[in-house]
């Protein structure tokens, strides 16, 4: 679960700027929404308004910054440079960072970063307790100090002496202990696999992976896909996956040989690509490289069925399986989602119908976090004040946040007619079309 997330100096957020999950006092509705992490309670659904341009985007992005940092293990495989703040001179001369808490295998943890082009300044991760903080390790430029009586005993005094030596000013030592040395340092690596393994961000232009694969080898997620799809009415009576064996000698793709290849090195594990607008799956399994894709399953009115290739069907069709695996995995397991634009290409029926699924459930164990634009998503019946966040640049042009539960809000107020009318922020302020002569 994500507890916080900070962001300083960074695109349009000029000084340390917070966001965070955890409920306010004045915020009594969905019980069910609070999940206790250790010694804190989070929310598990967060959603992020604000006008175009107003730095929504920018927050999500920063977090998949930080995710890319930790997996890629170094500043030098990242664009980072022309990051601070640029509507301030004396920002661009600070350093910018991240600071971001997070529960995971029943420890929080807390790690901040700081670093200037591609130097590390600051590094820390501690583990967060009731009453004080723990420090796993803390780092200043290259001088690293390692708390051996938390970490545990694989680090000895011989491997901190070396670790000065060893890790450039460029990496991370969380990613360095947390990949290389996961033995020595258990729960420092369990700090890194929530990076790598359990939070997801998805993008505008996210595709939707291994859905062929987890239909085909998942029957839990089958029968959520194929009784969930049906109600959303958009002509598809059921989702199919079409499997083609092949043999590499057939082939004569150069691509296709590739990636049949990499198959063949990862036995049992999926990867995607694309064959024109189809989004396929390989697959080397029981000693066959498959190929699986998906087919939509239509039926007329004589109750004939009628299959089309998934490229055929809408965007909004597409992209609301696209999110199927999202719900699934909400549903079922402890996964942090954060969804910039969740809303793209889907009526706000279906987007509301989705929300409010997750909303409802008594047994979720994931987390949704997502920005939008859709204001029927406004909903008390849906949301938590304390789950709604705003965005608003102010004078400077810096983004700011805060959470609708700052406001006086009773429990049977209309938030969307508030919010459209301006009186939460968050909105654009556009000129009046006749001083501009239309």
């Amino acid at each position: 679960m994500l507890l916080r997330f900070i962001v300083d100096n960074i695109s349009s957020v000029k000084d340390a700027t917070e966001f965070d999950m955890f409920p306010s006092s004045k915020s009594h509705s969905h019980d069910n929404h609070k999940v206790e992490c250790g010694h804190a309670t989070v929310l598990r659904m967060g959603a992020i308004y604000g006008a175009n341009g107003a730095g929504k985007s920018n927050l999500i992005n920063a977090l998949r910054l930080l995710q890319e940092i930790v997996v890629s293990e170094t500043l030098n495989n990242i664009v980072v440079y022309d990051l601070p703040f640029k509507m301030n001179a004396q920002s661009q001369e600070k350093p910018s960072g991240f600071a971001i808490e997070f529960y995971y295998n029943s420890n929080v943890y807390y790690y901040h970063i700081e670093f200037s082009g591609k130097i590390i300044t600051l590094e820390e991760l501690l583990l967060s307790k009731n009453n004080r903080d723990l420090e796993l390790f803390s780092r200043s430029d290259l001088d690293i100090s390692i708390k051996s009586k938390y970490i545990g005993n694989g680090i000895s005094e011989q491997f901190k002496d070396a670790l000065q030596r060893m890790v450039r000013p460029d990496m991370l030592l969380l990613s360095f202990l947390g990949k290389y040395y996961p033995n020595e340092s258990p729960i420092v690596a369990d700090a890194y696999q929530w990076f790598v393994s359990k939070l997801r961000i998805v993008l505008p232009d996210y595709a939707y992976g291994f859905v062929p694969h987890l239909l085909d080898t998942n029957v839990d997620f089958a029968n959520l896909m194929n009784t969930t799809l049906p109600e959303f009415k958009t002509g598809i009576h059921q989702l199919r996956v079409k499997k083609k064996i092949i043999d590499d000698k057939d082939v004569n793709d150069e691509n296709l040989l590739q990636f049949i290849k990499w198959a063949k090195d990862h036995p049992n594990e999926p990867k995607s690509f694309f064959i024109g607008e189809d989004e396929i799956n390989i697959i080397y399994e029981d000693g066959n490289v498959i190929l699986k894709s998906l087919v939509a399953v239509h039926k007329n009115l004589d109750g004939t069925e009628c299959s089309i290739l998934f490229p055929n069907e809408s965007d909004g069709t597409r992209r609301l399986i696209e999110y199927m695996p999202l719900l699934f995995n909400i549903l079922q397991k402890d996964f942090v989602y954060v969804v910039d634009e969740i809303e793209r290409s889907l009526h706000p029926i279906m987007i509301k119908d989705i929300i409010s699924k997750i909303s409802e459930s008594k047994t979720a164990k994931g987390q949704l976090i997502f920005t939008t634009h859709e204001s029927c998503l406004l909903d008390q019946n849906i949301f938590r004040p304390d789950e709604i966040w705003f965005a608003q640049k102010d004078v400077e042009q810096a983004t700011q946040l805060y959470p609708l539960s700052d406001f006086n809000i009773h429990k049977t107020a209309n938030i969307e007619n508030g919010y459209l009318n301006g009186r939460y922020g968050g909105i654009p302020f556009l000129s009046n079309l006749k001083d501009l002569n239309w």
